[in-house]
């Protein structure tokens, strides 16, 4: 699905998009709610992954292109702590009602999702793609309210500029690796969407039911402590979003890396010392449940929110569905090789191996960050654009 959303975000909308297809989750529960084979179930997950490659390949997009400079981080960050909400909910509500209860329950959430998205304007710098300024003009005035008008303008102005000037290509895969702009910011935005994968964000949390001990401190099974791993992903996910507004993304990148190399790598020395060598370990089992709830504490203040955040800001109007698309695409298929090697690693080449591959990826995601990409902290989109092709900023767009 990331490769047709691509495309259809610039043909139907970014929002239009994502409300017609909101189809895709009503149907996805409503089959889990009544089906009597696996063959439904089998149906319902597949809308249901139909429609996290649209979302996951047209929100960031949206929330980055309606987003003022100076709250565009933060809401692009809001995207991974709502995700983390609804990994939560289905945590703590799951073991204790029945399965018709939480699939009716994951149901109605989805229509006041519908329903409370309908009044949200399409995104400015669709209209200003299409030429349709009025509507550009009227939906930039509803996400500003409180600006005077001249303000808005201004902004409009600036949209309009940047949107005809990208409007000179057209948009094929071709204007991504030949345009000296589009080339980094695909680098950038693929690179990301790796290494939070590679990290082991994905595989950990598929997995931690089997990976954690029998029991934690001697009275929480695994079931606990996945919802206690829940409440830390939500809470330092929120958290985030205040952070995310104070301080530059290098920084919080680099805290959260630097917090995520260290704890798998906790765990990576208790499997190998366990599975390797004479020491007895059993008494310190207690350090995998405590790294994993570290790490996602770490991760959800930098490597969980960074994929939505670049992608929403890097590419140009003309190739931002295609670019869009690839970088989802990206992800589903990065996340599909470390789902499926984790066991298989662990049973030939030992488990400590996955986490000692996870701290690697965090130490070179840090390298990454300082070296190749620059520094985005409260710029207009306009500006990112500049930096992704290398130009100087202009002085009086210069924060001092």
């Amino acid at each position: 699905s990331p490769v047709p959303a691509g495309f259809l975000m610039d043909w139907l909308g970014r929002k239009r998009t994502c409300l017609y297809f909101s189809v895709l989750p009503l149907f996805s529960w409503l089959l889990i709610l009544f089906a009597d084979s696996a063959v439904q179930l089998y149906i319902a997950r597949y809308a249901a992954g139909l429609w996290i490659g649209i979302t996951n390949t047209i929100m960031p997009i949206y929330v980055g292109e309606l987003g003022e400079t100076k709250l565009r981080n933060s809401l692009t960050t809001i995207n991974n702590g709502l995700f983390n909400f609804g990994v939560l909910f289905a945590y703590v509500i799951g073991p204790y009602v029945s399965y018709q209860m939480l699939a009716t329950a994951c149901e109605v959430l989805t229509v006041v999702y519908i329903i409370t998205f309908i009044p949200m304007p399409e995104s400015p710098h669709y209209f200003m793609k299409h030429g349709k300024r009025q509507e550009a003009l009227d939906a930039l005035s509803w996400f500003r309210k409180g600006q005077t008008m001249e303000s808005i303008e201004s902004e409009l102005n600036r949209i309009e500029v940047a949107i005809e000037d990208q409007k000179l290509q057209k948009g094929t895969p071709k204007d991504i690796f030949f345009d000296r702009g589009n080339r980094k910011a695909f680098i950038i935005s693929v690179t990301y969407a790796i290494f939070k994968r590679t990290s082991g964000s994905g595989v950990m949390q598929a997995y931690i039911s089997i990976t954690l001990p029998a029991l934690t401190m001697g009275f929480l099974d695994p079931d606990n402590c996945v919802i206690i791993v829940g409440f830390i992903s939500f809470l330092s996910s929120i958290a985030s979003t205040a952070l995310s507004a104070k301080y530059r993304r290098h920084v919080l990148l680099t805290i959260s890396c630097a917090g995520c190399g260290l704890t798998t790598g906790l765990i990576m020395a208790w499997f190998y010392l366990h599975h390797n060598t004479s020491v007895n370990v059993n008494r310190y089992s207690d350090v995998i449940f405590w790294s994993m709830a570290l790490y996602y504490a770490f991760f959800n203040i930098g490597l969980g929110p960074i994929g939505t955040s670049i992608k929403g800001e890097v590419f140009s109007a003309n190739v931002k569905g295609l670019s869009s698309s690839l970088t989802t695409l990206t992800v589903a298929i990065t996340s599909f090789i470390f789902n499926k090697y984790y066991l298989i690693i662990a049973q030939s080449a030992g488990m400590y191996v996955n986490y000692l591959i996870y701290s690697v990826t965090c130490v070179v995601t840090i390298v990454f960050t300082w070296t190749y990409v620059p520094d985005m902290h409260n710029r207009t989109l306009e500006e990112i654009r500049l930096m992704m092709k290398g130009e100087k900023i202009p002085l009086k767009n210069q924060v001092i």
